[in-house]
């Protein structure tokens, strides 16, 4: 049964509450309700026409390359028979403000323009979500960048993303040449195929586009990943790690250990490789850092008594979790002297940022 694509609700010129249903139903938009919306772009692909909503930092200095952020999917698991989802008891509405918040974090992290950019369908971009992993999505991502780079004079990017904004960012590697760090975090790098009649609906595989990815020289590729993670199998992202380094492309790969129940969010450690690669630092620094922050953030996890009982200190994790999403904004990590993972190192877990919501 084909996957039903729905943009059946008008888009409010700006949406301060995104609810759940809106972002069940999907969304529908025009360009003249796109421009009243100050951060958003219009972009049309594949005779499709999105209103790409973005959350820009203020203050974001004078680099000319700008991070953005891409979230994890939202709404639960998706029937691909039915077009239904299984949305999670604890599924909120989402205030956009928070959506700001994450990106004046990443912003004051890294000195840098920092956005967080709302996939297709949620958090106030327009569509629908069961367009998720898709190549559509992945082309009005790339249009909404290109978008977003004209607008603001910028040189490029930097691309930091979890779950399915993860799988997001492995396939404008295959599309960008001004990529700078592209960070990839509990990514489902090997989505399962879908026939559909529309080639533009199905799903984005970037193992067929690893001769596009290793084109691209500009970017420093690397992968987080929790091998006991329950969403996306760890073996996934080995497999694309490995094909990568079979091409003779470079990519670096950090072993971690997330801390939420399904052992999936990662953006935490994804931060923190982040950091070490805007500062051009080694794989090996990198690996270090990382090892010290899965370390923190293991202590921190464990209950009370525990902590207690092995002299740890006490503590509260930083960022509430549910159902795979990490919500709220998290404390930034402490710099340690980051230690890049080798091929066969493990870093600690990258932690969705623990700061957004993820898949």
């Amino acid at each position: 049964m084909a996957l039903p694509i729905v943009l059946a609700i008008a888009m409010p010129a700006r949406a301060d509450i995104v609810t759940v249903q809106d972002m069940l139903r999907g969304t529908n938009s025009t360009p003249t309700q796109c421009s009243a919306v100050h951060d958003a772009v219009w972009v049309t692909v594949k005779e499709h026409s999105f209103c790409m909503r973005y959350y820009l930092a203020p203050g974001g200095g004078e680099d000319r390359r700008a991070l953005v952020f891409l979230q994890g999917d939202r709404l639960g698991v998706l029937n691909l028979r039915t077009g239904t989802f299984a949305v999670p008891p604890g599924e909120k509405d989402v205030d956009t403000d928070d959506l700001m918040k994450v990106a004046v974090v990443l912003q004051r992290q890294t000195k840098l323009p920092a956005i967080y950019l709302a996939r297709v369908g949620v958090e106030g971009s327009s569509g629908d979500h069961r367009l998720r992993h898709s190549v559509l999505e992945l082309d009005a991502t790339n249009a909404a960048l290109e978008a977003i780079k004209q607008k603001y004079h910028f040189e490029g990017f930097h691309l930091l993303g979890q779950s399915g904004g993860a799988h997001l960012v492995a396939g404008l590697l295959a599309l960008r040449q001004d990529i700078g760090c592209a960070v990839i975090g509990s990514g489902p790098l090997t989505p399962v195929k879908r026939p559909r009649q529309d080639q533009a609906l199905e799903n984005f595989n970037p193992l067929n586009e690893l001769a596009a990815i290793k084109r691209n020289q500009s970017a420093r590729i690397t992968v987080v990943t929790d091998p006991a993670d329950k969403k996306v199998s760890g073996e996934v992202q080995n497999n694309f790690v490995q094909a990568l380094r079979q091409s003779g492309r470079p990519v670096d790969q950090f072993i971690v250990e997330a801390t939420d129940e399904n052992r999936h969010g990662v953006v935490g450690y994804s931060r923190v490789v982040l950091s070490g690669c805007l500062r051009s630092a080694s794989t090996e620094e990198i690996a270090q850092q990382v090892a010290k922050a899965v370390q923190q953030r293991v202590a921190a996890a464990k209950p009370k008594v525990e902590r207690r009982n092995d002299g740890s200190t006490d503590g509260t994790l930083a960022s509430g979790q549910a159902h795979g999403h990490t919500t709220g904004i998290e404390t930034p990590l402490r710099e340690a002297p980051a230690r890049a993972t080798s091929p066969r190192a493990r870093a600690p877990e990258t932690t969705h940022m623990e700061a957004i919501t993820g898949e």
